[in-house]
């Protein structure tokens, strides 16, 4: 250890064997601590000697004060608070309220600590043991309380002090303390002996001497005498026996014997609650049970503790433990007296959902172990030993009188079974059956006496007309039908251009307008001079070949129909279709470099292109003119659950540089594809095939005009290159650092701006290369490797069809 931190320890450690007279402050002043780090002192050796300062009454600010005498600089000082928080918990807040007290508190406080008082937050006690939670840090019922008034029987003696008031005709205040012979000295009065006098003889004794003396007027009552104690004198008390922290204790004279119970820590595990002895002068002053204060309040047994006093906590003789569904389960002692009825008051009693009727005893023999069952009637006067060990049960999920009804009665539930109870005298008290009930027959559920189940039937109206009777026993259930546990629920169901399509309860009389309204009316596209109804035929004739299985019925609901509506059987079946004619607005949306952009309505069946493209105002100066992008919503013919099984598929090769991208992901499962055309061609001959068909929802984008070409894929440096004419392939390929060993060149694609893609082609010697344009992409894939899985030719339709969205995003992620 560094020799300047050594010296800052020794230093707090002289000056906390000082501190009760600060003696040898001078002394110790001369050492420097100016250079001492407090970083490089440990958490135990700054919570060794910050104790030790606890226990020799030295405070925050004296050892903080005594520090920076000594040298110690600030910011050092307020390193070592911060540590002592973080070490020492709740320390610091223990020494805050030692601050707060009154200097007689404090010098009570301290002569505890000298007699080796340990602080009672280091105090643990079994808390299983009833009483034991009163000595806890947690509780506060026995804490000495020091600031009441001195009562009326507190016996004086040597060093406690009087304050002497008097007022009326003569004012004046003496402080006068009871000095070693017994007497205090009041000035122009003289000595009064007062030493074994209480309060109350004092107060007599010196109002006496002073009327008789120099205050005459207090005999005629002009002027008053009040006479207080002011300084407590200290008195020194032992505790022995199993206590937690037995010694000689300095106390303040108002201690009672409660207070000095909380401050040695009350009794150990070992110790008695109930014979706790005080004696005084060499006898048996009392003896104490604290079960009278825990269990009733009474205070009886708190005497004032005097000069000399021991308290003696002896073992305990008798302690068993409480278990199991009592109010307050624990170790309860007993004296020889007394009961397991005891314990149970002491514990509060039986739970709610206690088994009263009997408790299980286990108890130790001298040889062994054996279990006692002790019954109600034995409460009183049965006596457990020590070390029993007492378990009182739960009641049984079980019922002693329950009868059940279910079904078609009024109140169905939980009933009482009485003594001669009836199946009929069951159902009236259920309220009787309902309108609905299946009167042919019920059944009752029961069990036999060797547990197993048996039924019992019953025709309802022979028990109700009490043709028969059955007796009912514990547990029946009884089980009541009613007719419409046997027959399906009636419905109709409506479908079609409605606006609350579904299934709707039938009922008698239930007509086609019922059901129309219910369902929320008729949509603006409803045909209803054919409403379709599809009804069962009941009775198939099932010898015919053809036979009819569906009666079909067309409804005309329109307002010059004769028939206005029709009545409905189960299970009928209504479609409302579609008014012929009908057609809703069919819009296309324009973007990109044309003089209108924007959404546009088709005005014919066969709008195509170029028809759009006029109406728009033609293209803008920068527009490139050969492609247009064209997205359509998909009519799917695969779920997208099978389109990502096809595309996880791909994504188990070797990544490229389109696949990784998460963009390109997205647009892969978008529900829409792209058309590629050639524009050119459709805006010169507007009946050629490029020039298509426009559908509803089309999304056509013209793109910007941007004389660059991009390079991907297995190349050493992907980049984008200005495009220049009539350069070949090989051309972008050198400009991007050339292929990288993994790339297969064969498989080298070219995207154009419209969606289509061309790729490398060899034929014997040969390759052809297929053409470079303006705004083109050109990917290089990677080497197969021979674990790939293999893929359908149903799978590979799937992602040809995305080819055109890849080239999108690729043209798209470069703005």
């Amino acid at each position: 250890m560094n020799f300047k931190i050594r010296i800052f320890l020794y230093c707090i450690f002289f000056t906390l064997i000082s501190c009760p007279v600060f003696s040898q402050v001078n002394t110790l002043s001369a050492q420097n601590l100016s250079s001492v780090k407090i970083d490089n002192v440990t958490d135990a050796e700054i919570k060794s000697y910050y104790l030790k300062a606890l226990d020799n009454g030295l405070t925050d600010e004296d050892i903080y004060s005594l520090l920076k005498q000594r040298g110690l600089p600030d910011n050092e000082i307020d390193k070592l608070e911060g540590r002592l928080k973080a070490v020492m918990n709740d320390v610091p807040s223990m020494q805050k309220q030692e601050e707060k007290l009154p200097a007689n508190e404090k010098r009570d406080r301290y002569s505890n600590q000298q007699a080796g008082q340990v602080p009672l937050q280091m105090v643990q006690n079994d808390l299983t043991i009833f009483g034991s939670e009163m000595f806890t840090t947690n509780s506060t019922v026995f804490e000495p309380n020091l600031r009441i008034p001195a009562p009326s029987n507190y016996i004086l003696g040597p060093d406690d002090e009087l304050v002497i008031n008097v007022f009326g005709y003569s004012e004046k205040t003496y402080n006068v303390t009871v000095n070693a012979e017994g007497n205090i000295y009041i000035p122009q009065v003289g000595p009064l002996f007062v030493n074994g006098l209480s309060m109350e003889e004092a107060t007599l004794r010196i109002r006496a001497k002073l009327a008789s003396t120099i205050y005459k007027a207090v005999n005629s009552g002009q002027t008053k005498v009040q006479i207080s104690l002011g300084k407590i004198r200290s008195i020194r008390v032992t505790v022995i026996g199993e206590a937690k922290k037995p010694g000689n204790f300095t106390v303040s004279s108002l201690t009672t014997l409660f207070n000095l119970l909380y401050l040695c820590g009350g009794p150990s595990d070992l110790g008695s609650y109930r014979k706790i002895e005080l004696i005084r002068g060499n006898e048996l002053k009392r003896t104490i049970d604290l079960y009278s204060f825990l269990l009733r309040g009474d205070q009886k047994d708190n005497l004032l503790l005097q000069e000399g006093d021991v308290i003696r906590i002896p073992y305990y003789q008798t302690r068993i433990l409480l278990n199991g569904n009592v109010k307050r389960k624990g170790k309860y002692e007993l004296t020889t007296e007394e009961t397991f009825g005891h314990v149970l008051t002491f514990s509060g009693g039986f739970s709610d959902d206690a088994y009263k009727a009997g408790v299980t005893v286990y108890q130790l023999t001298e040889t062994g172990r054996k279990i006692l069952n002790v019954s109600k009637i034995q409460y009183l006067t049965f006596k457990p030993l020590s070390g029993d060990s007492v378990i009182v049960g739960q009641l049984l999920n079980r019922f002693e009188n329950k009868l059940t009804v279910k079904g078609a009665v009024m109140r169905p539930g939980e009933f009482e079974l009485t003594a001669g109870l009836v199946l009929k005298e069951l159902i009236e008290k259920a309220g009787g059956v309902k309108e609905d009930v299946y009167n042919r027959r019920g059944t009752i559920s029961r069990l036999n006496d060797n547990n197993t189940p048996m039924q019992v039937s019953f025709n309802i109206d022979s028990i109700m007309n009490n043709q028969v009777s059955i007796a009912l026993k514990k547990n029946d259930l009884v089980t009541i039908f009613s007719i419409f546990d046997f027959t399906t629920p009636g419905e109709v169901s409506i479908d079609g251009l409605i606006n609350k399509a579904g299934k709707y309860k039938w009922a008698e009389n239930l007509s086609l307008d019922d059901v129309i309204l219910e369902a929320g009316g008729l949509t603006e596209s409803a045909d209803m001079t054919n409403i379709e109804i599809a009804r069962r035929i009941e009775n198939v004739n099932l010898s015919e070949v053809n036979q009819i299985q569906t009666e079909i019925l067309n409804i005309d609901l329109s307002a010059n129909s004769k028939v206005k509506d029709i009545t409905l059987k189960p299970f009928d079946v209504i479609n409302i279709r579609q008014r012929p004619g009908f057609a809703l607005q069919r819009t296309v949306y324009l973007d990109g470099m044309v003089i209108n952009p924007g959404r546009y309505t088709l005005k014919m069946s066969g709008d195509k292109i170029n028809d759009i493209l006029k109406r728009s105002g033609g293209f803008r100066a920068n527009a490139d003119t050969n492609a247009i992008i064209i997205r359509r919503l998909i009519k799917k013919n695969q779920s997208l659950e099978e389109r990502e099984k096809v595309f996880s598929r791909l994504l188990r090769q070797k990544e490229d540089s389109l696949i990784v991208n998460e963009y390109v992901k997205k647009e892969i499962f978008k529900d829409y594809e792209n058309i590629s055309i050639n524009l050119n061609k459709a805006l010169k001959e507007p009946e050629s095939s490029e020039n298509m068909l426009l559908e509803d929802g089309d999304v056509l984008t013209v793109e910007n005009n941007t004389n660059l070409v991009k390079v991907g894929g297995e190349i050493y440096y992907p980049t984008i290159i200005p495009f220049k004419k009539n350069e070949r392939l090989s051309y972008y390929i050198k400009k991007s650092g050339s292929y990288t060993p993994l790339a297969r060149k064969k498989g080298t694609l070219v995207i154009y701006p419209d969606g289509r893609a061309a790729k490398v082609k060899s034929f014997l010697f040969f390759t052809s290369y297929p053409r470079v344009v303006s705004r083109s992409e050109i990917f290089v894939p990677v080497k197969s490797y021979k674990n790939r899985s293999r893929i359908s030719v149903g799978e590979w339709s799937v992602v040809a069809s995305t080819l055109a969205i890849i080239a999108n995003v690729i043209i798209n992620s470069r703005k």
